[in-house]
């Protein structure tokens, strides 16, 4: 059996303050139809800049590859792929 702690009045009680600056206002959006979705989806990524587009397809190959601790200012100078044939 375990024993239960009771808090008595005069026991300090620590409160815990998440940072409120770093939840952006109206974050979450309600759409009426998925096309509405759709097209708001398509705003967003037309608004983007090539450059934002680029690094964020970098960044999925790099999750789908497993390529952790990419740096694009130390890039390889030699590039090398390597063929494995099953027996």
């Amino acid at each position: 059996m375990t024993k239960k702690k009771t808090i008595k009045p005069n026991d300090e009680i620590q409160v815990v303050h998440e940072p409120l600056g770093t939840y952006e206002p109206h974050r979450i959006k309600i759409f009426k139809s998925f096309q509405e979705l759709n097209d708001y989806e398509l705003q967003e990524m037309a608004n983007l800049s090539p450059e934002i587009i680029l690094q964020d397809l970098r960044n999925f190959i790099n999750i789908a590859y497993g390529m952790h601790g990419y740096n694009p200012d130390n890039l390889p100078k030699n590039h090398s792929i390597k063929t494995i044939q099953k027996a």
